[in-house]
Parts: C-alpha cells; sequence; structure tokens
C-alpha cells in the first residue's frame, strides 16, 4: 500500500508544481500573436509587429490592456475590425464575398485545366487530320526543275546583296 500511494502521489505533486508555475513571456508571445493578425491603422500596409508610428503604438497599448483585461485573441481582433473594419486584419476572413479570393483560383483549375486539355487534343487532331488530308489529296506538289532553278536564282541574288 505504502509503494501505491508514492507512485501517485509523485507525479500528483510534479503535476501540480508544473501547473502552479508561473509561465515567463506568455503576455508577450500573445501580444506578438494579436500584432501580427493587425495591419497598424495610420500606416496602411504596414503589419502592426514591425510598425513603430505612434498609431502602432498606440495599437499595441490598447492590445496590452485588453489581454490584461484577459480578452482572448479572437475578441481583440473582433473589436479593432469593429472599429476599422475587415481591412485591419493581414488576412481576410474566409466568409462571404471574400470566399472568392480563396475558392476563386481552385475552381479555376478545376473548370481550365480540363477545357485546355479538351482544346490541345482538338487541336493536335485537326493537325494530324490536316496533315493526313493534303498527304492524300495530293493538295502539296513536289518542287518541278523549273522552281527548283527560280528559287536558286532569288537566293544567289540575295547572298550578291549582302
Amino acid at each position: 500500500m505504502h509503494k501505491l500511494s508514492i507512485r501517485i502521489f509523485v507525479p500528483s505533486l510534479l503535476l501540480l508544481v508544473l501547473l502552479a508555475a508561473p509561465t515567463p513571456g506568455i503576455a508577450e508571445l500573445t501580444e506578438t500573436e494579436v500584432s501580427k493578425s493587425l495591419i497598424c491603422y495610420a500606416c496602411p500596409g504596414e503589419p502592426l509587429n514591425i510598425d513603430r508610428c505612434s498609431g502602432g503604438d498606440q495599437m499595441r497599448s490598447a492590445i496590452s490592456s485588453m489581454l490584461n483585461e484577459g480578452k482572448s485573441k479572437q475578441q481583440i481582433l473582433d473589436y479593432f475590425v469593429a472599429q476599422f473594419g475587415d481591412s485591419i486584419l493581414t488576412t481576410v476572413p474566409k466568409k462571404g464575398f471574400n470566399l472568392v479570393a480563396y475558392l476563386g483560383p481552385i475552381v479555376g483549375l478545376l473548370v481550365g485545366i480540363p477545357v485546355a486539355i479538351l482544346i490541345i487534343r482538338r487541336w493536335g487532331s485537326a493537325n494530324r487530320q490536316q496533315a493526313a488530308d493534303e498527304a492524300t489529296d495530293g493538295t502539296a506538289t513536289p518542287l518541278n526543275d523549273e522552281m527548283k532553278q527560280q528559287i536558286e536564282a532569288e537566293l544567289s541574288k540575295l547572298d550578291e546583296e549582302d
């Protein structure tokens, strides 16, 4: 019985110590994580984690105060979206009309690749058919001696002009 209680007591004690131990850097990590998802309102196109203007400082201090209040990342992002709109986010939300930006290229490939293959096959078969028709019809006439002499004469003229 004594060994069993030690087997349970020691792991329980270790788990309690790990859970109760302070974890340094969690607030900074969360602030950095939140600021990576936002764009500075004062410097459009500049991610907040890179921006160093006074507008960015105001946003970062607002993030810090919300984190101290215990708000989650999504709550903080929702706060800024309510103030500035979706353009404050570094990534477009996957909802509504914005979904076209995510699904458009995939749909384009799914439709475009089979269409391109079909067109290429038809062009290839049309060219092969045309070549076969010309060969059987005899429309392609071989060069006779007169044509060969005319070509030779014109080529020699071009050589003399250079």
